[in-house]
């Protein structure tokens, strides 16, 4: 309960003025009172625990057996635990009916009270049920009472299952700094705590917070904290079921620290405890990435036969995921062994399989290793076309990305509106039980108007300093929802969005005649090249400082009123105002010796990077903006650029000029511009790349 919540309350219970100074002077709105619990149930619910790390099967019956031990006289704060144990179990038994009564049980009972302990526990409960259906809106309208009860509960135990819970939570929606947050609660909370189940609970917050440094790119910070926790599990037979993830996630972090033997040694070790505890997920995951690691060390037979085991494991379990990875990675090792006809039969048939399931994720991720292996192949036409598709569907996965985090910030302002909306009602009706309050107790007006005067007083300071707060947080916010709305995180560029709002103002500028109707811009749409080699040779860290750095010189290139734009993953934008198709190919002249001239110092490496790109002026070819809008030029800019891309890369492709009406060949722009340009359609001009030998990649 809120300080607030807990004022109104005391004044509605109190039979007496005297009782309501009394209890002020001794200050027991702020004490908590002493949990009631049933002992022998806590020490059953605890074993109940400990059973379920070592067979599950035989701790539910167990835990079902206790139900009839369960009734009216039970102390609150353990029959909600028994019941949220149940939900648990009734989850793992699919039992959808027995499932729905028991949360309906539970929701009855935290209408019955107003312990912190009791509504922690339920709300987190809750929270994760609808997690779990993927009802994410009903989701997050519980997170924020399982925090604020949190921090209100005195029992370690639930403080510890409601803050970890919401860190899980948080962490999913990519929340990263209010997951750390809450899993610091979570450790806070069982610190000095004796259970004999708190080094497990400790052991679990810290792998979690390892994971997450690492998805925050804390490589070295996530691989130190697990070498922190590595010699506790070893030495602790109880903490052995950590060992294959911890073992797992070093190894993850090693690889993205270049230290391959390293991390290799750790999936090993990985793979012989999830052997050892049976642990069938763990042991697969271990095999495929010693299976990479021997593929990026170049040790194809040894590859080979750790990947044929994830085959046969994904065979034995009927796990259709892990059989596809297995099948493109062993068609990978073909490939990097010249065996090019079946490596690329299998890895395309996997490819296949992924776009019919619909799995868009693992198809993009297949698709840049198919380009990769076509281009060993040397079958560079196969290669353009992989990379096309690559880039389509990134796109996609981009605007539904972008879809789905503009409907949880919809859901997540809907839910607080819905909150505040249940705490006014709330309010209401503690305004009105005070009312009725204050007319039993008119006998002692003095008294009643000191402590009205003392309470509103304090009522008054708490709301100026929560509203001050809220409108501090509120500003900051919405500064940084402003500033992220334009701009990409990484390199600080503009983004897509920025480009949107820029090329909107023009066309209204155009229609009212405040821009000249032959004014033209330039678009330069340019690509690293093999820009995935440099996150598989030097990490995914160099990846970033090189598109940084590109960045960087791309805006000490161009003019104040020019823009530049990181387009998606590897992919940049340049809007250049004003320019003529001879100024924009001397401008993109100067782009790729900009960027390949000079090599991008990462540590002790300097990487070379060249890009291809595509340029074209807007309008283009004297076409209104009407005919061709600013999308279908950026297409054929596209198009232009994976030219470049086919003919050898480090080169950039402009269309010059029409030699045909555009409404006879536009078909054929949009869909083969390598035609239109043999057939004379359209004239080019070809602008290249520094031409220097690599010296690191």
């Amino acid at each position: 309960m809120n300080v607030v919540g807990s004022l109104f309350h005391l004044i509605r219970n109190c039979k007496s003025l005297r009782s309501i100074a009394l209890l002020i002077l001794l200050g027991s709105f702020t004490a908590n009172a002493a949990v009631e619990l049933d002992k022998q149930l806590e020490q059953q619910l605890d074993q109940y625990l400990t059973t379920a790390n070592q067979d599950e099967n035989l701790a539910g019956q167990f835990l079902l057996s206790l139900e009839k031990d369960v009734s009216a006289l039970t102390p609150i704060n353990s029959k909600v635990r028994f019941y949220v144990y149940k939900v648990s179990e009734l989850r793992r038994l699919k039992d959808q009916k027995g499932l729905d009564e028991t949360l309906v049980l539970l929701q009855e009972l935290a209408q019955t009270t107003q312990d912190p302990d009791v509504l922690a526990e339920i709300n987190a409960e809750m929270l994760v049920q609808f997690w779990d259906k993927a009802d994410f809106s009903k989701a997050i309208t519980y997170l924020e009472p399982t925090l604020e009860y949190a921090h209100q509960a005195s029992q370690s135990r639930v403080k510890y299952y409601a803050f970890n819970l919401a860190g899980n939570f948080q962490s999913w929606r990519g929340k990263y700094d209010q997951a750390l947050q809450a899993y610091h609660d979570a450790y806070e909370a069982i610190a000095q705590d004796e259970h004999p189940r708190t080094t497990f609970r400790r052991m679990n917050l810290a792998l979690r917070m390892a994971n997450l440094q690492s998805s925050l790119k804390n490589f070295e910070k996530s691989n130190q904290m697990t070498e922190e926790v590595l010699p506790i599990a070893l030495q602790n037979p109880e903490l052995e079921g950590f060992l294959p993830d911890i073992y797992i996630q070093q190894g993850f972090n090693l690889v993205e620290l270049q230290d391959l033997d390293g991390a290799a040694k750790a999936n090993l070790e990985a793979l012989k405890w999830a052997k050892k505890r049976n642990m069938i997920f763990a042991e697969t995951t271990a095999l495929n990435n010693l299976g990479d690691i021997a593929m990026r060390q170049r040790k194809f037979a040894e590859a080979r036969q750790y990947f044929e085991q994830c085959l046969k494991f994904g065979i034995e379990q009927k796990d259709k995921n892990t059989e596809n990875l297995a099948r493109f990675n062993l068609g990978y090792v073909q490939v990097q062994e010249g065996q090019f006809a079946d490596g690329l039969s299998a890895m395309q048939n996997v490819v296949d399989l992924s776009k019919e399931a619909g799995a868009q994720s693992e198809t993009l991720e297949y698709l840049v290793e198919l380009a990769d292996a076509f281009q060993l192949a040397s079958m560079h036409q196969q290669e353009a076309k992989t990379l096309r598709e690559h880039a389509a569907l990134a796109r996609e996965i981009f605007q539904q990305e972008r879809e789905r985090q503009i409907n949880q910030l919809q859901e997540e302002f809907s839910a607080k509106e819905k909150s505040k909306e249940i705490a006014g009602l709330k309010q209401q009706n503690q305004l009105k039980a005070v009312e009725i309050e204050r007319q039993k107790l008119q006998q002692d007006v003095t008294l009643l108007i000191g402590v009205v005067v003392v309470l509103a007083a304090i009522l008054l300071y708490l709301l100026y300093r929560k509203v001050q707060t809220a409108n501090q947080k509120l500003k900051e916010a919405n500064d940084q929802l402003a500033y992220q709305s334009l701009r990409d995180p990484l390199t600080g560029l503009f983004n897509r969005r920025s480009f949107q709002e820029q090329m909107d103002k023009r066309q209204r500028q155009v229609e009212r005649r405040q821009l000249a109707a032959l004014t033209t811009d330039g678009f330069i749409l340019l690509d690293v090249d093999f820009f995935k080699h440099v996150n598989d040779h030097f990490g995914h860290a160099a990846g970033d400082a090189v598109l940084v750095e590109i960045a960087n010189r791309l805006s000490k290139l161009t003019r104040n009123d020019d823009m530049v734009l990181r387009w998606g993953g590897e992919e940049f934008l340049i809007l250049l105002r004003r320019v003529d198709i001879q100024s924009l190919a001397a401008f993109t002249q100067r782009v790729l010796d900009t960027i390949g001239n000079t090599p991008v110092v990462f540590g002790e490496h300097q990487i070379r990077v060249t890009a291809s790109a595509g340029f074209l002026t807007y309008p283009f070819a004297n076409l209104n903006e009407q005919t061709m809008g600013w999308a279908k030029a950026l297409q054929l800019a596209d198009m232009a650029l994976y030219l470049g891309k086919v003919h050898g890369r480090n080169r950039a492709y402009g269309l010059v000029q029409l030699n045909k009406p555009y409404a006879d060949i536009a078909t054929q722009l949009e869909t083969d511009l390598s035609e239109a340009i043999k057939e004379g359609s359209v004239d080019v001009a070809l602008v290249e790349g520094p031409h220097k030998n690599n010296t690191d990649s």
